[in-house]
């Protein structure tokens, strides 16, 4: 296992701030929202002030007698003359301030809240759709676990910033209404304290500087240890096989340390800045006390003009508490959470405003028989000079099964992903029903594909659910063209029935011929038990796939029984304890590869693609399940254009055109019978498979064991190899 490298997503050049560019585009819309939370917010600082007046005018109008009870705004009138009853009223005025401050906070905390989590929604939901919407090649660059930290982390950090930005505008608010409260009881008193802010903002300045480039390696910090931990957990099996475990718990560790020395950084910062901060805030608030203190004793100098009584004097203290620490807040907190953000953004961005291509672009692709021609087609993959494939031809008409065979890393697999357009050809073109499919959009393309690979990837949920996971979106079908147990019609596809004959004579023979080749896979077809327990687990892709989901999809139980039963799935499914609601597991871990593998061959005939693609959908099951799933693919071939990629060539002994691929070229192509009697490569690989190594051309025997084929003849073949054995 290797190291995650960086997301490396780049932020265009007409970004200038991408949290403000978020914002602009996320917030804009529930701007309302938030702008009823901020007059809220705004409001409630004024009864929240409130107290610190009254029950200073109450100390010197009630305690100390020194002034009578007045208080701005309220008409004398109302204000009652006898002791009790003015301590009564200054509860009552307490409790109604305390009430009106409570409800407006409620309010704007209520409605900013659901503003917010509705535009981290929105982000969230919009940056995984760029993800999933870039070609393979994004993801083959970058590891999971990095492309993860941007949907998790990166979000949940602006979901912080979204919370402190709340708290900045209360802080702001606190701090307008702190200094015009203090300006009424002192105006000249007051103006001395604009030199806090000024020093604070000089220190933010400082500080913002240089955190924001630590916060980027942070954030790369956090993407390498989600990578790492996805490879550990998802390779758990060989960590543990190979006891490795000590050595994973290194890579971990060491990731860990990486992010933990990145994070002590900004917390050196953050502490340096905390300090300075605070002295700056204590010693304005002793400066503040001690001039107050002797303006109250001996009087005001005449640059200070009024002079203070003792509660005016303990008022004011108050506010500037109010005024003091909502500065030191918004420049440690805010700013912190801001520089934070603002590094998970460029990340975000860079995934939202990065070049993609777009699935919706183009005409739909109209299939009406299914036929592919592959025309002179060359590929590379991008940043390798490998060449790939190389004036790759060939023609499967419609109902035609072609089998595509090959050594490994011959570039079989390639030739499919390009039929899906995973990747687009350097030259060449690759035309449907005469349709270049570089024309048409890849969403429409594929409705019309389907596909099986050689590692099936099931959903955690159930058999019924993964199963109807390939549904075509709105695909209301008539009963009649809904999946069909039966085998090729035989009036759209008259050389079905050749194929069926010829794999009814040859299968026996195959199955006895083979096992001896291919008992090394070991028995994956046992069935395990399924456990019945969901652990409450309803997150999964498949999980909202209900019954109403499948009644809008025009699909029903007996449509998933069909496809079932057409590939071989429906008697073990129904040997299962809760039959096809029963829980497959973590990526379907619950049941054998086998019976993976023939779920997904379900999946991909239950949407009744015209064009079916099996990527060596045999390779991991034993030699009767494979019969089994041969037996579908034959039946299912004749209704649909098939191409079948396989390492097991009994898959394609029946296919009507066997194509052979070596190094990026198609070198053989015919039928099974044709390609034997040539004796070529093909013939090579079916003398391996079925253990007749002696007749295994000395080229074919070179080449396997990377010598030059020029000096084959000067080595022993295996059979003299082996001592006391003859073959």
């Amino acid at each position: 296992m290797t190291d995650s490298n960086s997301l490396d997503v780049e932020v265009p050049e007409r970004v200038d701030n991408p949290l403000w560019h978020l914002v602009d585009r996320y917030a804009r819309p529930h701007s309302p929202r938030f702008l009823v939370a901020a007059l809220g917010t705004l409001l409630a600082q004024i009864p929240g002030r409130v107290p610190a007046l009254v029950v200073g005018v109450a100390l010197d109008a009630i305690l100390l007698a020194d002034t009578p009870y007045t208080l701005p705004l309220v008409p004398n009138g109302w204000i009652p003359t006898g002791a009790e009853a003015q301590v009564a009223f200054t509860a009552g005025l307490l409790a109604a301030a305390y009430l009106v401050d409570g409800g407006l906070s409620w309010v704007a905390g209520r409605v900013g809240g659901t503003a917010r989590l509705r535009t981290l929604h929105d982000v969230r939901v919009d940056t995984f759709d760029a993800l999933v919407s870039h070609d393979l090649s994004f993801f083959d660059r970058r590891q999971t676990g990095d492309v993860m930290s941007v949907l998790n982390n990166d979000v949940s950090n602006l979901n912080g910033f979204g919370n402190n930005a709340v708290q900045g505008l209360r802080f702001v608010t606190q701090i307008v209404v702190a200094f015009a409260f203090m300006a009424t009881l002192h105006l000249r008193l007051a103006a001395l304290l604009i030199v806090l802010p000024v020093a604070l903002a000089v220190l933010g300045r400082w500080y913002t500087a240089r955190v924001e480039p630590i916060y980027d390696d942070v954030r790369e910090s956090v993407g390498r240890i989600n990578s790492r931990l996805e490879d550990s957990i998802d390779g758990i099996a060989t960590v543990k096989s190979f006891a490795r475990e000590d050595r994973e718990r290194e890579a971990v560790a060491s990731a860990s340390r990486e992010y933990r020395d990145r994070n002590w950084s900004v917390i050196r910062l953050r502490l340096l800045f905390n300090y300075a901060s605070w002295s700056v805030a204590s010693y304005s608030f002793i400066g503040l006390f001690a001039l107050g203190a002797y303006v109250a004793l001996n009087g005001a100098p005449p640059v200070l003009g009024q002079g203070l009584t003792a509660g005016t004097l303990l008022t004011f203290l108050l506010y500037s508490k109010s005024f003091y620490g909502p500065i030191r807040q918004l420049m440690l907190d805010v700013l912190d959470s801001y520089e934070n953000a603002k590094a998970s953004s460029k990340r975000i961005v860079g995934v939202l405003e990065g070049e993609r291509p777009d699935a919706d672009a183009g005409p739909d692709l109209d299939v009406s028989e299914g036929r592919i021609e592959y025309d002179s087609v060359d590929f590379a993959y991008e940043e390798s000079d490998e060449q790939i494939l190389t004036d790759v031809s060939f023609r499967a008409d419609p109902g035609d099964l072609v089998g595509i065979v090959g050594p490994t890393g011959a570039g079989k697999s390639t030739i499919t992903k390009l039929l899906f357009r995973f990747y687009d050809p350097d030259e060449g073109a690759i035309r449907i029903d005469d349709t270049d499919i570089s024309a048409v959009s890849r969403r429409s393309l594929r409705e019309h594909l389907g596909y099986v690979s050689q590692d099936p990837f099931l959903f955690y949920g159930t058999v019924k659910q993964n199963i109807a996971y390939g549904a075509r979106e709105g695909d209301h079908r008539e009963p009649s063209d809904r999946v069909s147990g039966g085998a090729a019609n035989s009036e759209t596809r008259p050389e079905g029935a050749s194929r069926s004959e010829r794999a009814a004579t040859s299968g026996s023979r195959e199955a006895e011929r083979s096992e001896a080749s291919e008992n090394e896979w070991g028995v994956h077809g046992a069935k395990r038990p399924a456990s019945r327990e969901t652990d409450g687990r309803e997150d999964s892709a498949v999980a909202e796939i209900d019954e109403e989901a499948l009644a809008a999809a025009g699909i029903d139980q007996s449509d998933i029984e069909r496809a079932a039963r057409l590939a071989g799935a429906h008697d073990f499914v129904t040997d299962l304890e809760d039959g096809y609601d029963t829980q497959v597991g973590e990526r379907g871990e619950s049941l054998s590869g086998g019976q993976r593998q023939r779920i997904a061959i379900a999946r991909a005939l239950l949407r009744e693609p015209e064009i079916l693609v099996l990527d060596e959908a045999t390779s991991h099951v034993d030699n009767e399940t494979e019969r089994q799933i041969q037996e579908s693919i034959d039946a299912v071939a004749g209704e649909r254009t098939t191409l079948a990629i396989a390492h097991r060539l009994s898959t394609v002994r029946n296919a009507d055109r066997i194509l052979v691929v070596d190094d990026g070229e198609v070198v053989e192509r015919g039928t099974h019978e044709e390609l034997v009697a040539r004796d070529g490569l093909y013939a090579d690989l079916w003398r391996v498979q079925v253990g007749d190594i002696d007749a295994v051309s000395d080229d074919f025997l070179a080449r396997a064991a990377g010598r030059d084929p020029d000096e084959a003849d000067t080595a022993d073949r295996p059979s003299e190899r082996i001592d006391g054995v003859s073959r």
